[in-house]
């Protein structure tokens, strides 16, 4: 063989295993621009001496709102749908129950499980609030967004988000996710 030959043949080999080794088992995830994921979530607070709450405390009375209770618990939630998994999240809960009648969360988490049957994980921030003029049948309303840039497995380059719904039958969520250059941490990629 030719010297010329053995460089395009090596140059091709090397091209076809750079092409095979990207194209890993997240490869079926990413295929689609983006992926509509749907389903139901319970969740449960861990519970311990507190009732459940890591730290909660009234704001003392001189400040601009006398009767504000801020918490902070663990939760643990299980999805089941297009996503299938568990998710662990530091609730930071702000209630205020004499003025707005609302309470605000803001919520710290990690998802570990598949999105259509991938295995992966990936970091992300929920936001909440609810009406609390409405206890006990108060609906939730939430936001839910990927931390991107930290998806592994499956789920390396994920993004997106949607939102959720607590009604008095369960939570719902509906949320979309992008990969690789249809996210905006990803477009130089």
């Amino acid at each position: 063989m030719s010297a010329s030959r053995r460089v395009v043949f090596t140059g091709g080999l090397i091209l076809m295993l750079v092409v095979s080794s990207s194209m890993g088992p997240a490869s079926h995830v990413r295929a689609a621009a983006a992926i509509h994921a749907v389903g139901t979530l319970t969740t449960y607070f861990f519970p311990n001496a507190l009732g459940g709450a890591i730290a909660s405390r009234d704001v003392p009375q001189d400040g601009p709102y006398p009767l504000l209770n801020a918490t902070a618990r663990f939760a643990v939630s299980t999805y089941t749908g297009s996503l299938e998994g568990t998710t662990l999240t530091l609730q930071i809960i702000a209630r205020d129950d004499a003025f707005l009648k609302r309470a605000f969360q803001t919520n710290p988490g990690t998802f570990w499980g598949t999105l259509n049957g991938q295995p992966g994980s990936f970091a992300f921030i929920l936001h909440l609030q609810t009406d609390r003029s409405q206890l006990p049948a108060a609906p939730i309303d939430g936001k839910f967004v990927v931390v991107e840039g930290t998806g592994m497995g499956a789920f390396e380059g994920i993004c997106g988000g949607g939102a959720f719904r607590t009604g008095a039958v369960g939570t719902d969520y509906d949320y979309t996710f992008r990969f690789g250059s249809d996210c905006k941490a990803n477009n130089n990629q």
